[in-house]
């Protein structure tokens, strides 16, 4: 059986992280794609710390699970894909690319 207060927690946390894609969105002054709002969150240390303190997440790959668990299709997005490719920081690791996004 499904457990209520989890129900409870998992509703909220949905829309706590809703109310934050739409903050983003005003921010920013344009209507963003999920993927927009996951890649631009990533790139601003302050949006980071703030989705992280609303949703009470301890870590960056929490956050990432977070994103992947409300859209899945965010692996496939192309737009992110490019941006991974192009990271100078993936997974807290410095990687050396190329001007082609190619690692070295």
């Amino acid at each position: 059986m499904n457990d209520p207060s989890k129900n409870i927690i998992n509703r909220e946390s949905d829309h706590l992280f809703l109310c934050y894609c739409s903050f983003v969105n005003h921010i920013k002054g344009k209507k963003l794609s999920i993927q927009n709002v996951f890649v631009t969150t990533l790139q601003e240390e302050k949006l980071k710390t703030i989705l992280k303190t609303i949703l009470s997440l301890d870590s960056d790959q929490e956050l990432v699970k977070m994103f992947l668990e409300q859209d899945q299709s965010i692996c496939k997005s192309k737009y992110v894909t490019k941006w991974t490719r192009n990271a100078k920081y993936i997974h807290g690791d410095k990687r050396k690319t190329s001007k082609k996004g190619v690692d070295i």
